[in-house]
């Protein structure tokens, strides 16, 4: 039975508006918590959970405390606070001491009276087991290997050949610790020689080791843990490697040999971090991130990119693919401006730009440049043209088109494959004018290829739509164009065209 005045001083706290001895059975949630369970609020966002628990009483902060209307545990750090009294309500391992009729412990080991070697556990000769040490089910301790006093191995545990566990350490289910480290040499043959690793591992005291993580033991030296160090699961750690005391790893971190990470550090899930750098103390990194250099000032630190929606992922893995490109450009623009021409130079290209932006283009001047004819041509007008860039056109989209005969005469929409092909017809003018070339009964760009297209809203009788394409590229008469069609300002069809440009048979 525990009371609310034991939970108050194992978690070094005050109580509000409750009895110290009101009996407390458990703990769980804020929103789940009935009466008899003690609960706790550690993040803002279920604050408002407080109006509605049922707990019996709250671990929380001062400034929570004020508007609480329930019991409360008030501590200035919550969440150790929380932890603290949590233990109270852990069950207490069964205390058991001898060996195990199916474990085998060589003569040579040296066994505390008052540890436990359970079932089928393997330890094998200089092997010493401390006072009140638990060695669970199928754990293997190698020769020579110590395991501190105190420390508890839940199962299937490696410890293997003269590494040593400080006290109280606590190694879960699969853990592996002192595996050979990835010491391999090629010979002038091409063979992998395998390099001898003659270290250990040395673990602090107080350590927490996740499930199926693994510690290989050092080439030369020792690969050491310092006290304190918390591992998640799954997490691999290469031969020579130190992490520094109080540091936490999250699943599935992989630190490469020789890497050094100092003291009270915090490392997010999935992070790498390349071999023989150091890492300064207090520095904390986050979740998938990439450390290929030292980090020598405390602080946070990231890499990677987050999620996005796939057709925005790939834009931007798009722009990422030109970066290289961009910086040519930015470079022989910079040589442009330190250039004694420089500011006659830019003059003349904005003049140049204007004078290209300001171009627009009526029926006549499109029916030179596009072959189509009704009921097929589908730009009214060009708005401005950028050779070499962009163009803007418009498409006034009447109820008289024929497409709206069959397409739907209760619901007229001007089909998707129209909408494209609007757009078609614009690329062809623009690439035409990049080229400076006029059309010829002789040659014409045919449309070869669609990429990515995308409707997002119909497109009706009495809209009017706005044609813009870009130029992405244009080599040997195939250019690459993105579009985009438009009706008030919002996107309605977006695609990447490319067109090809092909001489017509006589």
């Amino acid at each position: 039975m525990t009371t609310l005045g034991e939970i108050a001083a194992a978690a070094d706290a005050r109580l509000q508006g409750c009895d110290g001895a009101t009996v407390v059975v458990g703990v769980a949630p804020l929103h789940s918590a009935g009466p008899g369970q003690l609960s706790f609020l550690t993040h803002p966002r279920y604050r408002s959970y407080l109006a509605t628990t049922q707990a019996t009483a709250v671990v929380l902060s001062p400034e929570d405390a004020r508007d609480c209307p329930a019991p409360a545990v008030v501590a200035a750090n919550p969440h150790v606070a929380y932890a603290r009294a949590a233990m109270l309500f852990e069950p207490e391992a069964e205390s058991r001491r001898g060996v195990h009729p199916t474990a085998w412990v060589s003569p040579a080991a040296i066994v505390a009276a008052d540890s436990w070697i359970g079932p089928h556990c393997s330890v094998e000769t200089g092997a010493v087991i401390e006072t009140g040490v638990i060695v669970g089910p199928g754990c293997v301790i190698g020769e020579q290997a110590v395991i501190g006093a105190g420390s508890r191995l839940v199962a299937r545990v490696t410890v293997c050949h003269r590494a040593r566990l400080g006290r109280r350490v606590l190694a879960h289910p699969g853990a592996v610790i002192g595996s050979d480290g990835f010491g391999l040499a090629l010979d002038r043959e091409g063979r992998w020689l395998k390099v001898p690793q003659l270290g250990g591992v040395v673990i602090g005291d107080d350590v927490e080791i996740g499930a199926n993580t693994t510690i290989d033991r050092g080439a030369l030296e020792d690969t050491v843990i310092e006290e304190g160090v918390k591992l998640d699961n799954q997490i691999q750690v290469a031969h020579n490697v130190r992490i520094g005391a109080h540091s936490a790893l999250a699943g599935c971190v992989g630190i490469a040999g020789s890497a050094r990470i100092g003291r009270h550090c915090m490392v997010g899930g999935g992070v790498g971090i390349a071999g023989h750098l150091d890492i300064a103390d207090r520095v904390q990194i986050t979740g998938m991130s990439l450390v290929t250099q030292s980090i020598t000032e405390p602080g946070t630190y990231s890499s990677g990119l987050t999620v996005e929606p796939n057709r925005l992922w790939n834009k931007i893995s798009a722009r990422l693919r030109r970066l290289d490109e961009l910086f040519r450009r930015l470079t022989a623009l910079e040589g442009k401006i330190n250039r004694n021409s420089a500011w006659q130079s830019l003059i003349q290209d904005n003049q140049d730009r204007s004078r290209n932006m300001s171009e627009s283009m009526d029926i006549q001047g499109i029916l030179e440049y596009l072959p189509h004819r009704y009921p097929f041509l589908l730009v009214d007008r060009v708005l401005a043209i950028e050779s070499g860039r962009s163009l803007t056109g418009l498409k006034n989209v009447s109820f008289n088109e024929p497409f709206f005969l069959g397409h739907f005469p209760q619901r007229p929409i001007m089909p998707g494959v129209l909408i494209l092909e609007a757009l078609a017809q614009a690329t062809g003018i623009l690439a035409f004018k990049s080229e400076g070339e006029r059309p010829d009964h002789r040659s014409m760009y045919y449309l070869v290829g669609v990429d990515n297209a995308r409707f997002k809203r119909p497109v009706g009788p009495g809209d009017q739509l706005i044609l813009e394409v870009r130029l992405d590229r244009i080599k040997r008469g195939i250019g690459k164009f993105i579009c985009e069609a438009k009706v008030d300002g919002q996107l309605v069809a977006s695609a990447d065209l490319m067109c090809a440009k092909r001489d017509i048979d006589p």
